[in-house]
């Protein structure tokens, strides 16, 4: 006998059903109370049409102004939270690492590296993550790095080298530097050229995983997850995320092979996976752990890559800046030889013009985000679990109650105080020295090897070259560097640009074709697994 609804039974369960419903659609966007206030949220959508689509640190660092140190968005059932002020990230991501040490839930990112194999973008800092963060801890301590100085100071011999020959590529060359020196200490197999296959093949799938990472550029299926039951031949945004994850699999697995055959053959050259195959069994370490622990210390590379590109864009369009610095270059280092590691701590100025460039234009102003564990009340605020953590690096930086005239570009503010604030106002006491590589439990691992290439290859820009803004082809007037132009989501970066870039002197050139053939023997233990295109480059390159 069938069963029919009567108008009575079916009017009972439409109706809670409705309102249930109703109630989700009108108070998924609402901000609750508790919740750090924000601008002004709509039904169902929240700040949905207000979020930026481009550039979203600088309408966040408005809102600050508007709202405090620490503002919430509602973007339909999702709650942003962003910290504006070092005490802010201080207080919420460095006290409470326990709790704000995930990442916010991203489809995409599960996608390209699942079970929380990435120590970078995987959501949980669970068993898994903490074992991957440990090796990474143990292969990167300091002892380790010293190891990998001399290359270190290769590589940047070979940049030097690079920009001489042709400084129109030198975007594409700092690229090459850091990415070779990543795969040097990873993998222990160095790239000497930009079209290398590895040096070329992940250059160009870093853009692409950023890409597909980046806010706004595939569907929001975060927001829509019913987005993701679509079978992947019907949804182009699922085949560009999926050849990204089938590439980075192939690219890292082949790496991670070369590893394992010089450990086996008993041919290492105390490449830090080495070290990491060799005791996978004590660490903990599966192979798929091994694939992309490699993988994630390598997708590092990028920050380097960008301070420097930054560093060349700030000297051409700031002469008297780039004077300066050049002058005490010259007085410490002098003209008959490249800078060294000793000179290092001799160059107040030089190293007062790159904090000034990270503060001037931070890489990834609005860093990689974290996110709630769970629900907890700070400072008598409400963060609920899930909500996602954005620190505004930008506003941090530009915040005119603590630096003077943030809007200029001014090294000698690193000079007068170490964190550049002003000294005629009191400055907020949680500020600390590398905010620009995270906090909490997340903090970047590899914070010292990254400041010391900064260093000794801007050393060598300094010694080595003038930059000066590029000129138009036809008319040979000068183009003035555009110091706005950079991508535009969370993690922006310099987009490439041109510029001028000659050697200070006949004898400084011949210098540097020296300095890189004298400095080359230290790539030697890394090119064992060069392919014989590379290995011919190699020799055809090192006789002088």
């Amino acid at each position: 006998m069938a069963f029919e609804l009567g108008p009575t039974t079916a009017l009972a369960i439409l109706v809670p059903v409705a309102v249930y419903l109703a109630y989700n659609i009108f108070t998924s966007g609402q901000r609750p109370k508790g919740l750090p206030p924000g601008p002004p949220t709509i039904p169902y959508f929240g700040n949905l049409f207000q979020f930026p689509k481009k550039w979203p640190h600088y309408q966040f660092t408005e809102w600050s102004k508007q709202y405090g140190e620490i503002f919430s968005l509602k973007v339909m059932n999702q709650t942003l939270i962003v910290l504006n002020s070092p005490t802010a990230v201080k207080e919420v991501i460095d006290k409470r690492g326990a709790v704000t040490s995930n990442r916010p839930e991203s489809i995409v990112a599960d996608m390209i590296t699942p079970d929380n194999l990435n120590i970078g973008t995987g959501r949980f800092a669970n068993d898994t993550w903490k074992t991957l963060r440990r090796a990474a801890m143990t292969m990167l301590k300091a002892e380790n790095m010293d190891k990998f100085k001399p290359v270190q100071r290769a590589e940047a011999a070979q940049l030097m080298w690079d920009m001489l020959r042709n400084p129109d590529n030198f975007y594409d060359d700092i690229s090459r530097l850091t990415t070779s020196f990543f795969l040097t200490i990873i993998y222990g197999h160095r790239a000497p050229r930009s079209s290398t296959y590895e040096a070329k093949t992940f250059t160009q799938l870093q853009l692409d995983f950023m890409y597909v990472l980046e806010l706004g550029k595939l569907p929001p299926v975060d927001l829509f997850p019913i987005l993701n039951w679509v079978p992947e031949r019907f949804a182009a945004w699922k085949r560009q995320v999926m050849g990204v994850r089938r590439r980075q699999e192939a690219l890292f697995g082949q790496l991670l092979s070369l590893v394992k055959n010089r450990v086996d053959s008993g041919k290492g050259n105390g490449a830090f996976l080495e070290e990491a195959y060799a005791n996978r069994k004590e660490w903990g370490l599966s192979d798929l752990m091994l694939l992309n622990l490699g993988g994630t210390l390598l997708e590092g590379s990028d920050t380097s890559s960008a301070i420097l590109q930054d560093l060349i864009l700030f000297l051409s369009a700031y002469p008297e800046v780039q004077k300066k610095a050049q002058a005490e270059i010259d007085a410490v280092v002098g003209p008959d030889r490249p800078p060294a590691w000793e000179d290092m701590q001799n160059l107040p100025y030089m190293r007062a013009f790159i904090e000034e460039a990270i503060r001037f234009r931070p890489v990834g102003p609005l860093a990689i985000p974290h996110a709630m564990a769970k629900d907890e009340v700070i400072d008598g605020m409400y963060f609920p679990e899930g909500a996602a953590l954005f620190i505004n690096l930008w506003a941090i930086f530009h915040d005119e109650r603590y630096f003077d005239e943030p809007e200029k570009f001014r090294p000698e503010r690193y000079l007068a105080h170490p964190l550049g604030v002003r000294l005629d106002a009191p400055d907020d006491p949680a500020r600390r020295e590398n905010l620009l590589f995270g906090g909490g439990r997340r903090v970047c691992p590899g914070i010292r090897t990254g400041k010391a290439g900064v260093e000794i290859n801007c050393a060598n820009f300094l010694w080595a070259f003038n930059f000066g803004p590029a000129r138009d082809p036809t008319t040979g007037g000068i183009v003035p560097p555009d110091l706005w132009a950079f991508t535009e989501g969370v993690n922006a970066t310099p987009l490439p640009f041109r510029c001028t870039i000659t050697p200070r002197s006949a004898e400084k050139a011949e210098l540097i074709q020296r300095h890189f053939v004298e400095q080359s023997v230290h790539f030697t233990p890394y090119e064992q697994d060069l392919t014989p295109e590379d290995k011919e480059y190699v020799r055809s390159t090192r006789a002088y």
